[in-house]
């Protein structure tokens, strides 16, 4: 900040001089000199006084003599260069002296020009306008840097508004989170780490930790759609695996190529003794025991976004839990971000922070302390995030109780099963027997039920898991080559297949939606609705897709048509142990 107040620099030949000289013959005849050339002027008769009268009514330009009793011209220059800050009031020096350690003690002390005695008006005249043009540059320079400082602060502010906003639109949804031991860094405004929580229709806690590419806003804006996706698909019962698969689908549309999300997906299952878990792209989750022992959740797959789809052997995993237990997850900042000496922090240092018997938010403080040290006073390179959760029941189901599932009115369930897996798993099969659970007594909805459910199913693994099309059937040398190959396809089993269960009732109405999503490519499913609605003459070689249309209220693709999902629904009582 400047000592001085404001004056507006007036036009070339208009300005304000002020003449520092201890000789009043030579003030005479300056300002005789500037007055004739339409200056202005004021007089200073030693250095004390020419720092005082500048403070008070800065001048336009000083003239200032070297050598005077007292405060000579060199501290009077420096005193006054030092008390003006950032405005700009040009020196011109006048002297006797032309030694070079003469000019060279006015330069450090801020004198802008010299002019040697005895004076020459057309040279004072031609100094005096190079120095006015001197300082309308400084003056024009100053506003403009007065002018991006408001933008900057506007933008900041702008920023902060944003990021507000988007946090909220992001968090907004998560339930659960005061169950969680969250520390953050970010390295800008906006930051691309996000900490997801949600219960499942089943009452188990559901995590996701993502970090995107970079920091900032470019990496804050793909935050949005996860989180969408991540709180509607578990609400709606989606499991793990398919979730993965969706949220990899969305962000593989949805971000430039350059971009991805490395991501750690937890759900905590309803038995409060297993959790399931997916690594994509993150440093190892951990498992820290009572005792201090630690266990690795390694990552195990690309992150999402990078391949149109995720390799099918790289699905979420299985891992039993004890209530003494905490689980810590970290972003990549956590390890990468250097030291004072360059130094990361490493996995060592994150290790030693958490082998000690102690509760998560002990071992979460001990951890923040131990960055905050590493870093210093520096800001962080990337953004950083931990977060850690007592694996205790009460925290990590939603009444706090191990319950069996399927005790609401409104029921969800949900499998999946991946490559080798769909040999050795019926995935119809599992779902009738889920459907029969939900509904004990045998009827002639429960069969249409099952039998939609086995159509589906017996739709996706052949007709999308394995390639086969139905109009190989055509024939009888077609079917027996359609069959061969199926044999085939299921010795090298490479697909994977997941459904989705859904009950709910609507006063006398009962309806299940079944949604099986498979990794085939999809087919011209529009076409296929044609025929289906009798809008076209094709014929369907198959009697799957035209028998579910038939039984259920209503029947969908979405994408390329590798979805379907399809609604039954009737009127008729339930008994009351069904609800």
């Amino acid at each position: 900040m400047s000592a001085f107040p404001e004056s507006v620099p007036l036009a070339s030949g208009e300005g304000r001089v002020l003449i520092v000289d201890d000789d009043k013959h030579n003030r005479r005849l300056l300002k005789m000199m500037l007055t004739g050339a339409g200056y202005d002027t004021e007089e200073a008769t030693d250095g004390h006084q020419a720092v005082e009268q500048a403070r008070n009514a800065p001048p336009d330009l000083i003239l200032m003599d070297v050598m005077m009793p007292g405060l000579d011209g060199f501290e009077s220059t420096r005193q006054i260069k030092h008390e003006c800050g950032d405005r700009f009031i040009p020196v011109i020096m006048l002297t006797a002296l032309d030694d070079e350690d003469s000019l060279l003690r006015g330069i450090r002390a801020g004198a802008d020009d010299f002019l040697s005695k005895p004076l020459n008006l057309s040279v004072l005249r031609a100094k005096i306008h190079a120095m006015e043009r001197l300082r309308d540059l400084h003056h024009g320079l100053r506003e403009r840097n007065e002018a991006l400082d408001r933008a900057r602060g506007r933008q900041a502010w702008e920023e902060e508004t944003a990021e507000s906003v988007l946090s909220r639109a992001i968090t907004g949804r998560n339930v659960g989170d005061e169950r969680l031991h969250v520390r953050q860094w970010a390295a800008a405004t906006f930051s691309g780490d996000v900490v997801l929580s949600d219960f499942t229709p089943d009452g188990g806690l559901r995590v996701l930790v993502g970090d995107f590419t970079g920091h900032g806003l470019a990496a804050a804006i793909g935050t949005y759609p996860v989180s969408e996706t991540f709180h509607t698909l578990t609400r709606e019962g989606v499991g793990d695996t398919e979730l993965v698969f969706e949220l990899n689908h969305v962000l593989h549309g949805f971000l430039p190529p350059s971009m991805f999300m490395g991501a750690v997906l937890v759900t905590f299952e309803p038995d409060g003794q297993t959790l399931t878990a997916w690594n994509g792209g993150l440093p190892d989750a951990l498992l820290c025991g009572g005792d201090g022992q630690l266990r690795s959740l390694p990552s195990q797959a690309m992150p999402l976004g990078i391949l149109p789809r995720l390799e099918l052997d790289r699905g979420p995993r299985r891992h039993a839990i004890a209530a003494d237990e905490t689980l810590l997850i970290v972003t990549d900042g956590v390890l990468e971000e250097e030291g004072t000496a360059g130094e990361p922090f490493g996995e060592a240092r994150l290790h030693a922070c958490l082998c000690h018997p102690e509760r998560p938010p002990e071992r979460i403080a001990r951890l923040g302390d131990a960055l905050s040290r590493h870093m210093g006073d520096a800001s962080p390179a990337d953004d950083i995030t931990a977060v850690a959760i007592t694996c205790a029941p009460e925290v990590v189901l939603e009444t706090g109780l191990a319950v069996p599932p399927d005790t609401t009115g409104n029921r969800r369930w949900s499998m999946e099963a991946a490559g080798a897996e769909l040999a050795r798993v019926d995935v119809a099969e599992e779902a009738r027997q889920q459907l029969r659970r939900w509904f004990p007594e045998p009827g002639e909805h429960v069969q249409a039920l099952q039998t939609v459910v086995a159509e589906l199913c017996n739709n996706a693994f052949e007709h999308g898991v394995l390639g086969l099309s139905s109009e190989m059937k055509a024939t009888a040398e077609g079917f027996a080559e359609y069959y061969r190959l199926r044999q085939e396809g299921l010795e090298r089993l490479e697909g994977r297949i997941g459904i989705n269960l859904r009950y709910r009732r609507t006063d006398d109405w009962h309806c299940v939606r079944i949604r099986v999503r498979d990794s085939g490519a999809g087919f011209d499913h529009q076409r296929v609705r044609r025929a289906l609605e009798g809008e076209s003459d094709e014929r369907l070689w198959g009697r799957g897709l035209t028998l579910v249309h038939r039984l259920c209220r209503q029947m969908r693709h979405l994408g390329s048509g590798n979805v379907v999902e399809a609604e039954y629904a009737w009127m008729e009582p339930i008994s009351e142990e069904q609800t």
